[in-house]
């Protein structure tokens, strides 16, 4: 969807997409609307309740248009949540009328916020409505993409643009999520990284199976063993801030199928393509921040590799040396991501130097089963590190629960065997799993984000069809740019 701004309602238009004040008559900001409204119903008193949608039809020009009317309360609870989900349903609605030119006019009813931050937020969400990953039907829907024009005195070209921005990174996280394991391969998956660097402006960097041996990362290539696609650690940086900035860190799971290994899944296993949800969540961060050039240094990485069973698949009861010389007593084969997310972060703590690092997996099924699809977990070595996420809530719409760490959890990770256990038993999945990941973090300030179900859906909704969601994105944005 291309959106730009508008200071007139001049040029041809198919649709009318008008947000109005819930309970109040209809009314426009555009005088010639106003008036084509007025001679089509005169005294008419139609009002729409909260996130209603109604559609009319009415002349202009010797033709005709359609009027697709959104009611909004500007007092509900959780507002942004609540413009996100009727901006979604106005997308939904707007490719079943089949609409090709779309003019927004004013914003002026949504006074909850400013112009900017709610035109960013509408642009964010309205091109989503034309995403669809299709590319191996035979039989293919082909649309043409809207154009839309917003209508307003001021000027929202920056806003306009930061909402593009990030739809389109969420629409590449799903590609990423979406694509098939056979195809996507961790080399595949470097492959469109570089792309994607040389796209949007961020430098990436692929080391190979024996740079990684080099630097003695034990855990990551335990994992990588029982496949035949080599294993590639993808690092990204981008250089926003001044060159002796220290970089926030992004850490993104990168398994790129995951078959459990030698401890192999009873079921599920045809949505493991999913697995590296985490990277894609990072790459398309990455996209997004180069493309709005945020004044910070960022850099993201990624342990890509598949998680398969063969005669050299690491086992249930060795023991590996991570990269920050701590060993790992392997308990269970299918508890991978975490053995090469510690090393990603050992990496990005000693060759990098971050001021803090985020890490960002969906990691366990015991977050899956806590939270369901409503909210990712989070746990954290630095308080204010979770209250910066959390603060972001209502902007990125993306939401969190934080898991505790007590000590009585972190003995759980003891075991005669070596420093650390990967899969200890005591029934806290989630919570071990974040206390294992922050067992590797060396006094940097750390925060471990379990997306569970989030990133995945198999129900099709407004704007979102069954696959990848993109979540996570907004969050690692706005955490960079509120970083500023």
């Amino acid at each position: 969807m291309e959106i730009r701004l508008a200071a007139s309602a001049c040029g041809d238009f198919d649709t009318v997409l008008r947000f109005l004040p819930a309970g109040t008559p209809v009314s426009f900001g555009e005088p010639g609307l106003r008036e084509a409204y007025a001679a089509c119903f005169p005294g008419d008193k139609l009002t729409l309740e909260h996130k209603q949608l109604r559609g009319v039809r009415i002349p202009r020009r010797g033709g005709a248009v359609n009027l697709l009317l959104a009611g909004f309360d500007c007092h509900a609870p959780a507002p942004f949540d609540a413009l996100r989900q009727l901006t979604a349903k106005a997308g939904a609605a707007l490719a079943d009328y089949g609409a090709q030119s779309v003019l927004i006019d004013r914003l002026d009813a949504l006074a909850f916020a400013p112009e900017e931050e709610i035109a960013s937020q509408i642009c964010s969400v309205l091109p989503l409505c034309e995403y669809q990953f299709d590319k191996y039907l035979s039989a293919r829907k082909a649309r043409q993409p809207i154009r839309a024009a917003l209508l307003s005195d001021r000027d929202l070209a920056p806003a306009i643009q930061e909402g593009l921005h990030l739809a389109q990174a969420v629409m590449t996280a799903r590609d990423l999520v979406n694509e098939i394991a056979d195809v996507l391969t961790p080399a595949e998956l470097a492959n469109r990284c570089e792309a994607l660097g040389r796209l949007h402006g961020f430098e990436t960097e692929v080391l190979d199976r024996a740079t990684c041996e080099e630097l003695n990362m034990g855990l990551f290539l335990a994992v990588a063993r029982g496949s035949e696609e080599e294993p590639k650690f993808i690092v990204m940086r981008w250089r926003g801030g001044e060159a002796e900035q220290p970089p926030i860190a992004f850490v993104g799971k990168g398994i790129t199928y995951d078959s459990g290994g030698l401890a192999i899944k009873s079921s599920g296993m045809e949505s493991m393509r999913f697995d590296m949800n985490g990277a894609a969540a990072v790459i398309g961060a990455m996209c997004a921040i180069a493309d709005q050039k945020l004044p910070r240094n960022v850099i993201a990485v990624v342990a890509a590799c598949e998680n398969m069973v063969d005669a050299r698949s690491y086992r249930n009861g060795d023991v590996f040396t991570s990269m920050n010389g701590q060993t790992v007593f392997v308990r269970n084969t299918d508890a991978e991501g975490r053995l090469t997310m510690a090393d990603a972060m050992t990496y990005c703590i000693r060759q990098e130097h971050p001021s803090e690092l985020l890490e960002v997996a969906g990691l366990t099924g015991s977050v899956c089963s806590f939270y369901g699809s409503v909210c990712a977990a989070a746990l954290t070595t630095h308080q204010e590190l979770f209250d910066r996420i959390a603060a972001l809530m209502p902007v990125t719409g993306e939401k969190y629960a934080q898991m505790p760490a007590f000590e009585e959890y972190k003995a759980l990770l003891k075991t005669p065997y070596a420093d650390l256990d990967n899969a200890p038993a005591g029934g806290a999945g989630g919570i071990l799993a974040g206390l294992f990941l922050a067992a590797f973090h060396e006094d940097v300030p750390f925060l471990h984000i379990d997306f569970g179900r989030m990133p995945f859906t198999d129900k099709k909704s407004d704007c979102q069809g069954e696959g990848g969601t993109g979540f996570g994105i907004k969050t690692l944005y706005h955490y960079v740019k509120n970083r500023g």
